[in-house]
């Protein structure tokens, strides 16, 4: 979080939220959606209930804050991808498919947001207030993917469908981690994906 430029008040507020979002994320992790309340996420944060909800007067608030704070990371890892001296195109692809899963899915943080999108599928009022979010997010990854890679084929379509299917596969295997007692299996499901995927997708030349 960068607090440069801005007021003592403001980069204190700023440092709250994100102490609160951070308190917050803990809690999905550690309770789920249904028991991450406004009060225990209050006291894991060190603050009281009143002052929490200056900053989120509602849970809903809270969450769709969470979301973008979740959601912010892969963006802005910087997911152009430029051809590297020494290394095969198939070699580069293949290790920003692998950093999605290491970096961003296989993580609690992401279990924390897949809380929150299984609990928008039956609570209304927070599938709409996170729905935008999720929609703007993607709009965007679309946009960096197709800026970032082309497809083998040639087709420009490809590579958001290869990218949505890579996406949909990795928050698969969260769920399907559940199944399977070898912890190891996850990661040889990824390694397989990806030797499929890689060779169909390539760095785009600038």
């Amino acid at each position: 979080m960068d607090v440069q430029g801005l007021g003592k008040q403001e980069a204190k507020s700023l440092k709250a939220k994100d102490a609160i979002c951070r308190a917050a994320i803990s809690c999905l992790v550690e309770f789920g959606y249904a028991e991450t309340s406004i009060t225990r996420v209050a006291e894991r944060a060190s603050l009281s209930k009143g002052a929490l909800q200056h900053h989120f007067p509602t849970k809903e608030e809270l969450i769709a804050a969470v979301v973008e704070t979740l959601l912010a990371r892969p963006l802005a890892r910087a997911h152009t991808v430029r051809p590297e001296s020494g290394r095969a195109d198939t070699e580069i692809i293949a290790a920003r498919l692998r950093s999605g899963w290491t970096d961003f899915v296989n993580t609690g943080s992401y279990r924390a947001l897949l809380e929150i999108l299984v609990a928008a599928r039956t609570d209304g009022g927070l599938r709409n207030r996170i729905d935008p979010i999720l929609q703007t997010w993607n709009r965007a990854h679309d946009a960096q993917t197709r800026e970032s890679y082309e497809a083998a084929s040639g087709e420009d379509d490809d590579v958001e469908l290869l990218m949505v299917m890579h996406r949909a596969l990795l928050r698969g295997l969260v769920v399907q981690d559940r199944y399977v007692s070898d912890p190891s299996f996850n990661a040889r499901v990824v390694e397989r994906w990806i030797s499929i995927v890689a060779p169909m997708l390539r760095p785009r030349r600038r």
